[in-house]
This record gives C-alpha cells, sequence and structure tokens, in this order.
C-alpha cells in the first residue's frame, strides 16, 4: 500500500449499480465487500453513497461499520452526494434530512469529507447567498468532526473551480474547501495549467479518471457512462496532477471511474484495475 491517501470513490467499487438513473443508485455489493476488495487492491480510503450508507447502518450498524474500515485499514472515508444544501425552494425538506443522515454518519464513522455539489438545475448563481450558506455547512461539519468538499460541475449553477472559490475564499472557513475533479474540470473547458493558480489551502480533495476529449450527446450521459481508467482517454492526466501540486497541495487524491464497461467487469478485477492504473500518475 502507497503512503498516499488514495480513496477509492463511491462508483470505483459499486458494480452494477443503476448510477445516474432512476432513485435507487445503490451497489448490488454490501459494503463490507466493497471495503475489502478495495484494501486488497491497495486503496486506503473508501467513498460510499448515500443509500449505500443508509443500508449498512441497518446491516452492521455504525460501530461495526468502523470498525470493519479500521480492519481493512482506511484511513479515510468520504461520503456522498449532498445537493440543494443551499437552495430556498421546495427540494430543500428532502436535501436537509440527507444533510442530517450524512453529519449523523460522519460523527459516528470518523468521515473525512462529505462531497456536496451545486443546482443540477441549472439555476443563477448568487454568491453572496452560496458564501451565507456554506459558513453554515461548513460549521455544522466542524460540529460532526468532519468537512464538506465543493465540487464544480459544467451543469450546474457553479461550472469551474474559479467560480466555485467566489464563496469558498469568501466563507474561508477551516471546515470547506473545493474537490477538483478531472472529468469536470475538463468538460467545463477549464485549463489544467490554472489550476495552479489556485492557494492550495482551499483545496481540500482531487479526483482523477480520464475521458475522451470530445464526446457525443448529452453531457450528463457522459458524466455516467463514459469515463475510463486514467491513462485510457486523451486527457492530460499528469498534467492535471502536475500543476495541482505546484499549489503546495499534498493532499488525499481520489478515483472516480464512471462507465458503461467498468459497470460490466466484477469488481475483484475492475478496483485492483483503477487502483493501478491511478498511481502511475502519483507515484
Amino acid at each position: 500500500m502507497s503512503d498516499i491517501g488514495l480513496i477509492a470513490g463511491t462508483w470505483t467499487t459499486a458494480g452494477a449499480a443503476n448510477a445516474g438513473y432512476g432513485n435507487d443508485d445503490r451497489s448490488p455489493h454490501d459494503v463490507k465487500e466493497r471495503i475489502e476488495v478495495a484494501a486488497q487492491a491497495g486503496f486506503n480510503g473508501f467513498g460510499v453513497g448515500y443509500l449505500d450508507l443508509l443500508d449498512a447502518e441497518k446491516q452492521f450498524g455504525f460501530a461495526t461499520l468502523k470498525s470493519i474500515l479500521a480492519d481493512n485499514g482506511m484511513k479515510y472515508l468520504e461520503l456522498e452526494f449532498l445537493d440543494n444544501w443551499f437552495v430556498t425552494d421546495d427540494r430543500r425538506v428532502a436535501a436537509d434530512q440527507v444533510r442530517a443522515d450524512m453529519f449523523r454518519a460522519a460523527e459516528a464513522l470518523g468521515a473525512r469529507h462529505i462531497k456536496v455539489g451545486g443546482d443540477f438545475t441549472g439555476g443563477e448563481f448568487d454568491a453572496d447567498h452560496m458564501t451565507e450558506e456554506f459558513v453554515q455547512l461548513c460549521t455544522e461539519a466542524a460540529n460532526a468532526g468532519t468537512t464538506v468538499v465543493f465540487e464544480p460541475m459544467p451543469f450546474v449553477n457553479v461550472k469551474t473551480p474559479q467560480q466555485a472559490l467566489e464563496f469558498i475564499a469568501a466563507a474561508d472557513h477551516p471546515s470547506g474547501g473545493l474537490l477538483l475533479d478531472i472529468w469536470h474540470v475538463a468538460r467545463a473547458d477549464v485549463d489544467f495549467a490554472s489550476l495552479a493558480d489556485i492557494p492550495a489551502k482551499y483545496i481540500f480533495d482531487v479526483e482523477l479518471d480520464d475521458a475522451p476529449l470530445s464526446f457525443e450527446g448529452d453531457i450528463i450521459a457522459d458524466t455516467f457512462n463514459g469515463r475510463r481508467l486514467p491513462g485510457q482517454g486523451e486527457l492530460d492526466v499528469q498534467g492535471f496532477v502536475d500543476a495541482i501540486r505546484s499549489t503546495g497541495y499534498d493532499g488525499i487524491y481520489g478515483v472516480e471511474i464512471l462507465s458503461t464497461e467498468y459497470r460490466q467487469i466484477p469488481i475483484r478485477e475492475a478496483v485492483p484495475a483503477a487502483y493501478e492504473a491511478t498511481m502511475k500518475f502519483l507515484r
């Protein structure tokens, strides 16, 4: 196992989960099996989605789940995904339930962070409102002993890292930072070299994968179905990593593979392949 902190993101171990479609994206594999497979592959971090997290609580209880993570050398736990944490319409009710569950789980499990995102319906970007809500979210995270990492995406109201920094830097809260995912950065047409200008203190997490430079059809379908292992696409993965490292960032990385082909591979083959492909760019 490497000394580098490397999280097996939710979809990397989820197998044939119905990612991105419908209301049930749970993995067909229980969380214990996924943790064990990730550990055997070399990962020292593990990511789990909301519905699988609730199932794991029912199956094992959080105390036992925490022991399973520790027994398998998992230093870092990632929970996802919280959206609509800042909206003022009727979506907020469901979001607040997810929020409460995730903070409760994070505190019980010692989670490193919770992934959060923007408005998937598009919506307007109000930096002042986002700042105010982000400060509150970060405060709740701190009270639960965890952090929140915001992931800009090209199809939400916060599309680029630079835009996200407008409220993350304004909030300037020690429990809230930026998640940089190579796929989202590339699809937002952000020059990887520009990432070198981001203050390292605001970068809390980095996710790697790969993809063709161009795609046909819907970008949402592409994000769930078109990703590849690092080095198997056309993105400049090493350039991305080097730009981030040039900021002084020396934190953790994650690998998030969302692909029609990848979901068809048994997880005991797929997860080690994801680990090896990613580590080629981090060693």
